[in-house]
C-alpha cells in the first residue's frame, strides 16, 4: 500500500472534549433542578458528540476514498481517535448517570424514533454484528465482478473467512451478555413491585419512599453501566477483528447509520410538533 507520510490532524480541544469536564463538575442541591441541570448539560454534551461524530465521519470517508490510500499505521491512529471519542462519549454518560440516572432512561437529546429502539438506555450491542453483515454484503456484491477477476478489495466485502469465525464467536458471546443484563434488568423492574413497595402504597412516608426508590434506581444504574460497557466492548472487540481499512468502513457504516437515524427521527418530531403530521 503507497504510504503517506502526512497523518490524519488531530485537533487538540473539540467542542465535546470542552463540553464533558462541565458535566463532572457541577452539583446541584435541589432534585428537580439538578433533574433538569443534567438533562440540559447531557443535551449540550450529545450535540457536541454528534457533531464531533459528523468530523469523523468526513475523515474516515476522505481515508476509505483517497486515490493515494494512507499507510496502516496513519489508519491505526484515525480508527483509533475515533474509538476515543466513543469512549469519552460513554465515560460521560456515565459519570452523568452517577447524579442522576433518570435522564439516561428518558432521553430528550434523542428522538421519539430512536427511543423505540433503545435497549438499556442505548442500542443493542449484537446490532452491531448485523450492521458489519449488512454493509459487507453490500460491498462484497458492488465489487463481485473485480473480485472475480482477480482484483484486491480493500472494505468488509473482503473479510476473510478467519475473521468470519473471530467475529462469529464474538457475537455469540456478546448475545450470552445481552441476555444477562436483560435479565438483570427484568429482576430491577421487577423489585418495584417486592412487598416492601407495595407496603409503601397506604402510606405517606415520603422519606421512607425516597429511600426504597433509591435502591431500585442504584440497581438500574449499574445495569446501565454494564450495558454501555458491552455496547464499548463489542466495537473495540469488532475493530479489533479488522483490518484497518475495514476498521474504517466498519465506522463509517456505523456513523452514517446513527447520524441518518437521528436526524431523520428529530425532523419527525419537528413535523409532529408543528401539527404538520
Amino acid at each position: 500500500m503507497p504510504d503517506r507520510t502526512t497523518p490524519f490532524p488531530t485537533p487538540t480541544t473539540t467542542p465535546m472534549e470542552n463540553q464533558a469536564p462541565a458535566l463532572h463538575r457541577n452539583g446541584i442541591s435541589r432534585n428537580s433542578e439538578r433533574f433538569n441541570s443534567q438533562r440540559e448539560q447531557f443535551t449540550k454534551f450529545f450535540e457536541c458528540f454528534l457533531s464531533e461524530q459528523s468530523h469523523d465521519l468526513s475523515a474516515l470517508r476522505d481515508a476509505a476514498t483517497a486515490v493515494d490510500p494512507p499507510n496502516e499505521s496513519n489508519l491505526r491512529q484515525l480508527v483509533s481517535r475515533v474509538v476515543a471519542h466513543y469512549e469519552r462519549y460513554y465515560e460521560t454518560k456515565e459519570a452523568t448517570a452517577q447524579r442522576d440516572i433518570n435522564p439516561m432512561f428518558s432521553p430528550t437529546w434523542t428522538s421519539t424514533t430512536e427511543n423505540i429502539f433503545m435497549w438499556v438506555g442505548g442500542w443493542r450491542p449484537s446490532a452491531a454484528f448485523h450492521l458489519l453483515h449488512s454493509k459487507s454484503g453490500i460491498q462484497l456484491e458492488a465489487r463481485l465482478q473485480e473480485i472475480i477477476r482477480g482484483g484486491v478489495v480493500k472494505d468488509l466485502g473482503d473479510v476473510s473467512a478467519a475473521q468470519m469465525q473471530a467475529l462469529d464467536r464474538l457475537q455469540r458471546e456478546t448475545v450470552t451478555a445481552e441476555r444477562m443484563i436483560s435479565e438483570e434488568a427484568a429482576e430491577a423492574q421487577e423489585a418495584v413491585a417486592a412487598a416492601e413497595m407495595v407496603q409503601l402504597v397506604s402510606s405517606e412516608d415520603r422519606s421512607e419512599m425516597e429511600s426504597k426508590m433509591a435502591g431500585k434506581k442504584e440497581r438500574m444504574r449499574t445495569v446501565l453501566a454494564r450495558a454501555d460497557r458491552l455496547r464499548l466492548d463489542t466495537m473495540k472487540g469488532i475493530i479489533e477483528k479488522l483490518e484497518p481499512i475495514q476498521a474504517v468502513h466498519f465506522l463509517i457504516a456505523a456513523a452514517e447509520l446513527h447520524l441518518a437515524v437521528h436526524h431523520y427521527g428529530k425532523e419527525k418530531d419537528r413535523l409532529v410538533a408543528a401539527g404538520a403530521m
